[in-house]
């Protein structure tokens, strides 16, 4: 696929496959790799390929506010997720849409023009998984939504499947994680990938087409949603001070049946889950890639002693975090 990239200023970027040390960045095992120092910062993409879909893993890490234009002469049916800080995109129709940290949607275009805008002095992390048509017409006879979509790209239009973007669920952060950072080569590598990446189609899917909620879901108006989704942030900002579900429903503004109801209808999980979930999350990614002291990552993850954390961390991982200390 050939990507034209420009700066703000318009200045087109080239690419070289030189790759400097990056302390923060955990390169992906077999990926094929190229970097670009910008005006705004530097990027390293990560590309995997197979034969029934592409990914890029885009690393970002931006020194001043500014934005990027991506140019691709060619159709695209993507996958297009924000793994880390929040991205505002315009498209060539004038389209804005703000991605948010840990969202997700569908997207097809006969060609793409996208300007990203980043805000914030900080580290982005972006995921796409371009797809080959005959990939997604699997799916399309379970999901009527997904097949009109595939209409609108044989058009050449530029659609998405869901009007707003849906949110991660942890089980889908789990399949993102392995699917990366899997040691699998060769061949069975590639069997691997298409089969985390089946996972992670029909949780995405059941989650953004229309039609597949439960029957006991509430009906939720955008202040509900956009009120959960604060929570959810504010669940994984201040992971060291844990709120209960009624002081955190105070915080945000909404009443905690709704909170506990439309959350779980949100992100498929409960709080509780989530938030271990995350927890888990960090204190692997600290374990792994810093040295921060076991007892101060038991305090960063929101638990009061170092055997409580413990005890939490080998009954979700199997083992204790000294192991994975001990193996980083």
């Amino acid at each position: 696929m050939d990507v034209k990239l420009t700066t703000g200023g318009k200045r087109v970027m080239s690419f070289t496959t030189e790759i400097p040390a990056l302390s923060n960045h955990q390169p992906l095992p077999g990926a094929r790799r190229v970097f670009v120092q910008a005006d705004l910062g530097t990027i390293l993409f990560s590309e995997i390929g197979t034969p029934w879909f592409t990914i890029w893993h885009q690393y970002l890490n931006i020194e001043k506010p500014g934005s990027l234009e991506a140019a691709v002469d060619e159709p695209l049916l993507n996958l297009h997720i924000v793994l880390r800080g929040h991205v505002r995109y315009q498209f060539q129709d004038n389209n804005n849409l703000k991605w948010s940290e840990g969202q997700l949607n569908l997207f097809c275009s006969g060609s793409l023009k996208v300007k990203a805008f980043f805000d914030d002095m900080k580290e982005y992390t972006t995921l796409t998984i371009r797809f080959h048509r005959s990939y997604l017409d699997v799916y399309a006879p379970y999901f009527p939504a997904l097949q009109h979509f595939l209409d609108r790209a044989d058009n050449g239009e530029e659609a998405f499947l869901s009007a707003s973007n849906t949110s991660l669920t942890p089980e889908m952060i789990t399949i993102i994680r392995d699917m990366l950072y899997s040691d699998y080569t060769g061949e069975v590598r590639t069997l691997y990938l298409r089969n985390k990446v089946s996972e992670l189609l029909l949780l995405a899917f059941t989650r953004i087409v229309p039609g597949t909620a439960g029957a006991s879901d509430i009906r939720l108006h955008q202040y509900d949603i956009d009120k959960i989704r604060e929570a959810r942030e504010y669940l994984l900002q201040n992971m060291e001070h844990p709120l209960t579900v009624i002081e955190l429903s105070h915080k945000v503004g909404i009443n905690d049946f709704k909170l506990k109801k439309g959350f779980k209808q949100l992100y498929g999980v409960t709080i509780f889950d989530f938030l271990l979930e995350a927890r888990m999350e960090k204190a692997r990614s600290l374990l792994t890639e810093t040295d921060t002291p076991i007892h101060e990552i038991a305090f960063a993850t929101g638990y009061k002693n170092v055997s409580s954390f413990t005890a939490a961390f080998k009954k979700r991982m199997g083992f204790p975090p000294s192991a994975m200390k001990r193996n980083k």
